[in-house]
């Protein structure tokens, strides 16, 4: 007889004893499952064994049907903090003799199990890591049960010590005494090390903690150094120094961008800024993410974030035992820790590679000797409606699975997008998201999908049957999956976009999708982005805005200002205001003139519905940026000069389907040439697009009787936007759904074309 369940198990009045064989499905390695259910078996007098396998966790016990209820209800109210049960399932199986109740060593029987994602130092290992009597004090690599390193250093599974790259270092008496101490919080901790027989780290000649006291000496004296942590380097400086970071940004070529800081500890940071209690619980949780938080830290170097004066800061907190020493030796209370690499490409995992690509910024590097196997930066995170809204799904958060609510019985991995890209394995009912890869631009970010791809594959030790795609002809993953002799299927980056929202709120039907982007190809050969679907029965369009020309293609969305002319140009309106867009931008006649050509001539001119572009022109425009110093730069500019308690907006007009933003545009020029605050110009033209929204979800519930709204696309990273557009619809009696461990940016198109698929969707 055998039993599938989910968390329910059926009661039996038979008190015979049987040999009763589970497995439970879930983050279960690496988290201390194991040990879990020995002491838990120990406790309650039963004998068994317990094992990893490639299904998850395996357990044979030994008892009557009361105590096995009894054993399988403490496994669910008592499961360690850092497991995440999905289903366990159980048989009566063949009678075999047991003196005591063991842990065995795991198999590799056919199925797969979830690896579970990197966590950071704990407050026990923390104590121990600055205990001068303890044997691992000031050891930066200390880690146990339920901290430390598990996808970064994971090659295969099941997850045990010897297919992590911790496999060339030999436990000592020690660290092995505790690793097989059952009662001990390190029992199977498959990191678990110390400094007499694990990795260490190195400066020049110098190794251990006369290393990391010399590095943090070089940031106290204003050096920008380089360390290798957890996923990957960083590259790293004091965040109160101007000098410091006036150098690092003009290494970078990165001179507005915000850099990512780190506090070392939550009390200090609570000490200059107030937090509400979701941010106090992300800050602090075992993800450890960068959080962004609209407060101003006083103490930062306003380099920080040029954009809006630090008025908004991505923070995060110490979590890894590096991290931990470095702010010990450092009197700074905040560093500028930011991605190790060169613009557009990976972040660097070995000694080699850092050294080669990172010595135009430093020639201070932090080394050590743990392998990095899965490269993972840092992931990126806010707080929307009390919950967690993902910017960059990375270290922490993959690759966590999403469970859907059908089962697949092929093997399927969604390709992700251009931009942003993330790759989605579908197993069963499970959609497992990779980590954040990047732009496919470079040879460099296009081997790291490579890298991912295969190593999803070998990971869940399964090969795709079927990839999904993008139907953009000239996205890499779609050139890649037409060379491939498995089959394949395109699907429309909006409609992945919504699907995507769709999976993470399990929706299936009557739903609108309000899909802002910045680029995709539309199934009439135009560049949509400003889109408005409703899912019933098929995907329908139902409205979206305005086609303009973009002038350049892809070289509009560097130089928003070309955009800007387009709108002018069709609605009739640059010679009005010509002389101040010629004196905002520095532009000469003939600089418009060739725009004008273009426009007239329809030369490289691809028509566009793209409100990115749109939220692109109006913030060049209040900000007076020609150019995009990184993607949607002028986008995010725009949103940091929003102010709160102002509800009016400009006017627009919605007819047959189109949305026209001409008299939007027109506002915006006439209370700029008014002396407006551009403050209040911003928060009007935010508001108008959001007054857009709430139009067009009004006129669709009266036609198609539907009243759940999903929020998608790149656009929907404005927090002011979606906040906004949020408390308007559920005033206006609208259930909005949006997204939360996926983010709503190109990260997400992965697993919308694995839902898309999964639910055989149709656009109409």
């Amino acid at each position: 007889m055998k039993k599938t369940i989910t968390l329910y198990i059926y009661n039996n009045r038979e008190e015979m004893q049987n040999n009763y064989k589970l497995i439970i499905e879930g983050i279960v390695q690496g988290v201390g499952f194991r040990p879990f259910i020995y002491n838990l078996a120990k406790k309650m007098g039963l004998t068994g064994q317990v094992k990893n396998s490639s299904k998850g966790v395996e357990i044979i016990v030994k008892c009557s049907e009361t105590e096995f209820n009894h054993f399988i209800e403490s496994i669910k109210r008592m499961a360690p903090p850092l497991s995440h049960i999905l289903s366990i399932s159980y048989e009566r199986t063949i009678e075999r003799e047991f003196n005591d109740f063991k842990i065995v060593e795991s198999d590799d029987t056919t199925g797969f199990t979830f690896v579970p994602a990197d966590v950071s130092i704990c407050k026990d290992c923390e104590k121990e890591l600055f205990d001068s009597t303890n044997f691992r004090y000031y050891y930066p690599f200390i880690n146990c049960t339920n901290c430390g390193p598990r996808y970064s250093i994971i090659k295969n599974l099941p997850y045990d010590r010897d297919k992590t790259t911790m496999n060339t270092f030999n436990m000592c008496v020690k660290c092995s005494g505790e690793y097989r101490n059952p009662s001990n919080r390190r029992f199977h901790a498959e990191p678990i090390c110390c400094a007499t027989c694990g990795p260490y780290v190195y400066y020049n000649n110098c190794k251990g903690i006369e290393a990391i006291k010399k590095i943090a000496l070089l940031i106290e004296m204003g050096f920008i150094v380089a360390v290798k942590g957890l996923g990957g380097y960083h590259l790293i400086c004091d965040a109160t120094n101007d000098k410091a970071l006036k150098i690092l940004r003009k290494r970078k070529g990165r001179k507005s961008k915000p850099f990512a800081t780190m506090c070392e500890n939550i009390a200090t940071l609570q000490s200059y800024i107030n937090l509400c209690e979701e941010e106090v619980v992300l800050l602090e949780s075992r993800e450890s993410p960068i959080v962004i938080v609209k407060k101003q830290i006083s103490i930062l170097s306003p380099l920080v974030n040029p954009i809006d004066g630090n008025r908004s800061v991505g923070i995060m907190l110490p979590y890894t035992p590096i991290h931990k020493l470095l702010f010990h030796f450092i009197k700074s209370p905040f560093l500028v820790v930011t991605s190790g690499n060169v613009s557009d490409e990976p972040i660097c995992i070995n000694a080699e590679s850092a050294e080669k690509k990172l010595n135009q910024f430093t020639e201070h590097f932090l080394h050590h000797n743990r392998d990095i196997y899965n490269r993972v930066d840092d992931s990126v995170v806010t707080i929307i409606e009390k919950k967690i809204y993902t910017i960059r799904r990375a270290r922490g958060l993959a690759p966590y699975p999403i469970l859907l609510p059908k089962e697949s019985h092929k093997v399927v991995i969604g390709l992700g997008a251009h931009l942003k890209n993330t790759l989605t394995l579908n197993i069963g009912r499970y959609a497992i998201v990779s980590q954040f890869i990047g732009d496919l631009n470079c040879v460099e970010t296009i081997d790291f999908f490579h890298e991912t791809l295969d190593h999803l594959q070998s990971l869940y030790n399964t090969k795709a049957e079927m990839f999904i795609t993008d139907m953009h002809p000239e996205y890499y993953t779609t050139s890649f999956a037409a060379n491939l002799r498995i089959p394949y299927r395109a699907v429309q980056h909006h409609l992945s976009h919504m699907a995507s929202c769709m999976a993470e709120n399990n929706l299936i039907d009557n739903t609108i999708g309000i899909v802002f982007d910045g680029v995709g190809l539309g199934f009439d050969g135009n560049i949509w982005g400003g889109e408005v679907f409703i899912k019933q029965g098929t995907f329908k369009r139902i409205y979206h805005l305005k086609y303009y020309k973009q002038p350049g293609g892809d070289v509009a969305a560097k130089f928003p200002y070309r955009m800007l002319i387009s709108y002018l140009h069709e609605e009739k309106l640059l010679s009005k205001y010509i002389d101040m867009i010629k004196t905002i931008f520095r532009l000469e006649n003939d600089d418009i003139s060739i725009i004008e050509d273009m426009l007239n001539g329809e030369i490289n001119t691809p028509l566009t519905s793209s409100m990115g572009r749109l939220f692109e022109s109006i913030g060049s425009l209040l900000n007076k940026i020609k150019q995009n110093e990184f993607e949607a730069h002028t986008a995010i500019s725009l949103e940091s000069m929003c102010i709160e308690n102002i509800d009016s907006f400009y006017d627009f007009t919605i007819q047959s389907n189109i949305i026209n933003i001409r008299e939007t545009i027109e506002g915006v020029l006439n209370d700029m040439y008014g002396g407006v605050n551009i403050s209040i110009i911003a928060t009007k033209f935010h508001n108008t697009i959001v007054r857009v929204m709430l139009i067009c979800c009004q006129d669709i519930r009266n036609t198609y009787r539907i009243n759940d709204i999903i929020l998608s696309g790149g656009v929907f990273q404005n927090i002011y936007l979606i906040k906004k557009c949020i408390k308007i619809l559920q005033e206006n009696q609208f259930n909005v759904f949006f997204h939360s461990r996926i983010p709503a940016n190109d990260g997400s198109i992965s697993l919308g074309q694995i839902y898309y698929n999964l639910m055989d969707f149709a656009y109409d």
